[in-house]
């Protein structure tokens, strides 16, 4: 048997003088943390592949935790470990979930354009529909189930999952439950709509064949998918070419760095089929009588080879594989079970393209091998995806390119990186299970920002899963506002008025700051260890925090903020600022530059008037004239971007200069007043927030989401308080009124016939004596009612 050759890490360098970083990756293939040789005898360039995504819908935050994370690693290599990265990443644009989804989004338009209407016939073909979804679906559920009956009858059969349980009572609910819980929606909803259309023919047909789409895509599928034409490229290039532009756009406003270059699979056919031939011509590929092409493992491991190397485990997972395989695989004239097919024979309604084995298509494995390898050669260095795709897809990949490579004798990819899953109540998103939100609705809803999503993936490891969870959240938020005060307070002008500084507090900076560089290092050459990097920055900004600034040297504080600038920046926390052109900061840190001119003198000019009137001393006229004038700016020629701050400065010292400062105590609540307003309203409205802190001038920084939330709960409570007032007073005046009536009188009614001196019934109607135990729950009545009409009395006088 012939053997391959020894990965990198287990060489020396190919040349004795290449430095090359003390870097180790958690390596898929090792299942362990190996040390980091680029395939590049001079130690810088790396050659790198990515799975992109399968265009058939919107991408989701599953999509973002992949490719977010992606992105981070390859930021770490470029511009923290200076390596040459060329990063080439596919677009999966046909596959069969592609075919299926094409072929049934063109069936279904078309189906509504030829019925419009509600018609008895469009009915029938729903319930057709219905039928055939439950049989495919929710195969506990009779199909001929009536549409009315649905929902009670699933309640009866799914009950148990549908309230949160599993299908069998010893296991946890997993994804089993979740895709029935998905099936059963679709199916609910299609029910109702066929049962409403049924008795009020006039339902509106957009409302109803909203509600219907899923099932009546899968029955035209069934029934009319066969007679779409094999070289209709169009049905599914028209939803690939929407979904790779909703893609790209999505990527860029997380702020995912573009590949160096894409391939599209629909692009690479000649190079794919070619790239099957030579596997072929290897002897570890057979062909079919039906003309499909199967890769044989067994001659590839009889050559010295090794087949399921990432995940040895799973080789026999008959369901993984058959999912590797796809919907509309068919095993035919198969030597193993195992064996994965390179090129399908395409049946009708399949997009088939010219073979020497007759019309065909490319298996899902063999796209990302043929593309890869034309692009980056007979050995990449790194190749990543998701965990998921380890088994059968990469080890398929691995198999193939080796098979095609063979007479090299060497290892296709050194290093496979897998993102881990991002997860939602213990389940994985996953457009399969339409448990997801898209990143186009979580940005616009505001549940994250680029950089917080970020955060979120750099807190939580890139190979680890992560699930969103309230507390993650939330120490996202905290760790971006921290940040984002160092931040505003480095940026500020009045943090470099130093007033004495205290060569111990410097020094102390100073080392925490070499400590920081040294961990951050350490953390990163540990596999791209982003939690404790992100820990460490945190630890740092903690320390500069507990300084005097007013006692730190310039320089101490500047490298500081520099330092962390660069490497928030390295994390893509930054916006599009490249790296060697960050400035100290983040995106939103800072004011606008038309406004700085206004907006410094203003808040200096507010200081003063704040501390003045805080001292309790007489604020004269001169006084204010005089702090007014400090502030004045000579704007003739102010832009139009910079009048909303030069007004603001216009208006507060006209206002200032209006107040009458006869009384001290007086002036100075007006004074504080104005002040107040200043920050609370006319600037905040302006987008801009004026820090107050204990003997120090206030921060002038930009209003930020958490300002604005905070804002948001303090008028959330304030109204809650306020209703609640209401609601006591309300309750109190309701509880007055009821005391108008006297308790001579309250029992003077029809249900009694007689009653003594003070009001309170001896008899009932009929002239029968009360009974005791009556009477002593009456008197208790008498005695509240007595006390609230009192209370009434007493409310009255004066009135």
């Amino acid at each position: 048997m012939e053997s391959r050759q020894q990965p990198p890490w287990q060489q020396p360098p190919a040349r004795p003088d290449a430095r090359l970083p003390s870097l180790k990756v958690w390596n898929s293939l090792t299942r362990s943390k190996t040390p980091f040789v680029p395939l590049d005898p001079e130690g810088r360039k790396v050659k790198w592949y990515a799975c992109g995504p399968t265009v058939y819908d919107d991408a989701h935050l599953g999509h973002a935790r992949n490719y977010v994370s992606t992105d981070i690693l390859r930021r770490i290599l470029k511009d923290y470990f200076n390596y040459d990265v060329q990063f080439v990443m596919n677009i999966t644009d046909v596959d069969d979930k592609i075919i299926l989804r094409g072929r049934q989004q063109h069936l279904f338009n078309k189906y509504i354009t030829e019925h419009p209407n509600i018609t008895p016939e469009v009915l029938e073909t729903a319930r057709s529909a219905y039928s055939a979804y439950i049989k495919k679906n929710l195969p506990l559920i009779n199909p001929e189930t009536k549409p009315e009956e649905f929902t009670a009858e699933v309640d009866k059969v799914y009950g148990v999952v549908l309230k949160g349980g599993s299908l069998e009572a010893d296991k946890k609910p997993g994804d089993t439950e979740t895709k029935i819980k998905m099936h059963v929606k679709t199916a609910t909803a299609s029910s109702s709509a066929i049962a409403g259309a049924a008795k009020k023919p006039e339902t509106s047909s957009q409302a109803f064949y909203d509600a219907t789409q899923d099932v009546f895509c899968y029955y035209l599928d069934v029934t009319q998918g066969s007679t779409i034409p094999g070289d209709a490229y169009e049905i599914f290039t028209k939803l690939t070419k929407k979904y790779e532009d909703h893609f790209m756009r999505d990527m860029r406003d997380l702020n995912v760095l573009d590949p160096d270059e894409i391939t599209r699979v629909t692009e690479y056919g000649p190079q794919i089929a070619d790239f099957v031939e030579k596997i072929v011509a290897n002897k570890f590929g057979y062909v079919a009588s039906d003309g499909s092409v199967y890769f044989d493992i067994k001659a590839f491991e009889e050559a010295g080879n090794h087949y399921a190397r990432l995940e040895p485990w799973n080789r026999n997972n008959q369901p993984l594989q058959r999912d590797g395989e796809g919907a509309l695989s068919r095993a035919t004239e198969k030597k193993s079970p195992d064996d994965f097919a390179l090129w399908k024979s395409s049946r009708p309604g399949e997009p088939s393209w010219s073979s020497k084995w007759g019309q065909g298509r490319p298996g899902w494995h063999i796209e990302c091998s043929a593309m890869a390898s034309s692009c980056l050669g007979s050995q990449i260095d790194i190749h990543s995806g998701g965990i998921d795709l380890a088994f059968p897809h990469h080890d398929n990949e691995l198999a193939q390119s080796e098979a095609y490579w063979h007479e090299h004798k060497h290892q296709w990819v050194n290093y496979f990186l897998h993102m881990g899953h991002l997860s939602i109540a213990g389940s994985k998103m996953s457009k399969s299970l339409k448990n997801f939100t898209t990143i186009s609705d979580a940005l616009k809803r505001g549940d994250y920002t680029a950089r917080s999503l970020r955060i979120v993936f750099l807190l939580g490891g890139w190979r680890d899963g992560v699930e969103i969870t309230d507390e993650l959240v939330k120490n996202a938020s905290s760790w971006e506002e921290k940040v984002n005060n160092f931040f505003v307070k480095v940026k500020d002008p009045s943090t470099y008025q130093i007033s004495a500084t205290d060569a111990a507090s410097t020094e102390t900076l100073t080392q925490a700051l070499k400590s920081t560089q040294d961990k951050v290092d350490e953390h990163f050459c540990d596999s791209f260890d982003t939690p404790r990097v992100m820990a460490a920055i945190s630890e740092l900004i903690t320390t500069f925090n507990s300084l005097d600034i007013q006692t730190l040297e310039p320089q101490a504080i500047e490298a500081t903020a520099k330092w962390v600038t660069r490497i928030v920046t390295i994390f893509g926390l930054n916006g599009a600022t490249p790296v060697d052109k960050c400035e100290i900061g983040w995106e939103g840190t800072d004011v606008p530059e038309v406004a700085k001119q206004y907006l410094y003198p203003l808040s200096a000019m507010r200081d003063s008037l704040r501390q003045a009137a805080m001292s309790g001393n007489q604020i004269t006229s001169d006084k204010v004239k005089e702090i007014i004038g400090a502030a004045a700016v000579k704007d003739a020629d102010t832009t139009e971007a910079a009048k909303p701050y030069s007004q603001a400065l216009k208006s507060f010292s006209s206002q200032l200069a209006s107040l009458s400062l006869e009384d001290a105590k007086s002036s100075s609540k007006e004074i504080l007043s104005l002040c107040d307003r200043l920050r609370d309203v006319d600037l905040f409205n302006l987008g801009i927030y004026l820090e107050d802190r204990e003997n120090k001038p206030a921060l002038v920084r930009p209003v930020t989401k958490d300002l604005l939330q905070a804002r948001e709960e303090q008028a959330r409570k304030a109204l809650q308080k306020q209703q609640e007032k209401e609601k006591k007073e309300r309750l109190a005046q309701e509880k007055l009124e009821k005391g108008k009536l006297s308790h001579l009188e309250m029992f003077k009614t029809s249900e009694f016939s007689a009653w003594d001196e003070e009001g309170m019934p001896t008899k009932d109607a009929a002239g029968e004596p009360l009974a005791k135990s009556r009477g002593k729950k009456l008197r208790k009545d008498w005695e509240r009612q007595k006390k609230a009409h009192e209370a009434w009395l007493a409310s009255q006088q004066g009135k």
